[in-house]
């Protein structure tokens, strides 16, 4: 169940589709919403301060500022008029500390939402998502930073590799995916691995009351990769959630070589639940 919702509300942009999508969410579980705006301080190195000049850091302090304030007054806008119960909270801090005590503050609430990185604008949405991902211990939704429609359950795909974070993911995930109309569980299988387990997947979620179909695709090379697989399936699909496991694998192992976790954060087109 549904019932506290906690945001990461997006700076910088005409429109924060993180925001528009947690009031959505909040609306359709008659939840609570809480929108945190970080007014991020200038983090300069000590051996670089000399360098930099006072009024730069002030004038960045100001813009920053009131980024925050616009962000803030956008979301109590959304808010109200979702017809919903909201609050505010306010940061200000390095992206490092802010990322850390959004984490934290994570904990307590059902489900954080995050807006996707946009790599065309480059901000803190990579660092804060990874990190509520990686720490707080529960789930996040992270939302496309070109997602326009509403929270929609109508099909989903349940990405399923047998792994702890994707049981953590079906857990996490499972009051959106009684919303579902549909419910698909994927499983992407390479070479001669066995499919782990999708026909108990579905019967655990008919125990739950949601009836889902089972499919297996096999990777015949090494041409197309798991990411790719599952995001082709949702666009076949024309799904419009995706839930899975976030880093099976360290965070460092992905970074270096690449990753299902991180691909996916990168070519994501519909609201993506994580779990680690």
């Amino acid at each position: 169940m549904i019932r506290d919702i906690l945001v990461s509300l997006t700076q910088g942009t005409e429109r924060d589709p993180a925001a528009a999508f947690a009031a959505s969410l909040a609306a359709a579980f008659s939840a609570h919403l809480t929108g945190v705006a970080v007014t991020y301080e200038i983090d300069v190195p000590p051996f670089y301060m000399g360098a930099v000049p006072t009024d730069f850091i002030e004038t960045q302090s100001q813009e920053n500022e009131a980024a925050a304030k616009q962000a803030a007054a956008r979301f109590a806008q959304l808010a109200a008029g979702a017809g919903i119960g909201y609050d505010l909270r306010t940061l200000s801090a390095s992206l490092g500390v802010a990322a850390n005590t959004f984490a934290q503050t994570a904990r307590l609430f059902d489900l954080t939402v995050v807006a996707q990185p946009d790599p065309d604008r480059p901000g803190p949405e990579e660092v804060i998502a990874e990190t509520v991902l990686l720490d707080s211990g529960r789930a996040v939704l992270l939302v496309p930073y070109v997602q326009t429609a509403p929270f929609t359950a109508r099909r989903a795909v349940l990405a399923w590799d047998g792994s702890r974070a994707a049981a953590r993911a079906l857990a996490e995930g499972l009051p959106l995916l009684r919303n579902a109309a549909v419910v698909e569980v994927l499983q992407v299988i390479r070479g001669s691995e066995e499919a782990p387990g999708g026909d108990d997947v579905a019967r655990h979620l008919l125990r739950h009351g949601i009836d889902a179909r089972v499919r297996a695709l096999h990777l015949g090379g090494s041409e197309t990769s798991i990411a790719q697989t599952i995001l082709n399936e949702v666009s076949d699909q024309d799904a419009d959630l995706v839930v899975m496991g976030g880093y099976g694998h360290s965070r460092l192992r992905e970074l270096v070589l690449g990753g299902v976790t991180r691909e996916i954060l990168g070519a994501m087109t519909v609201p993506v639940l994580m779990a680690h």
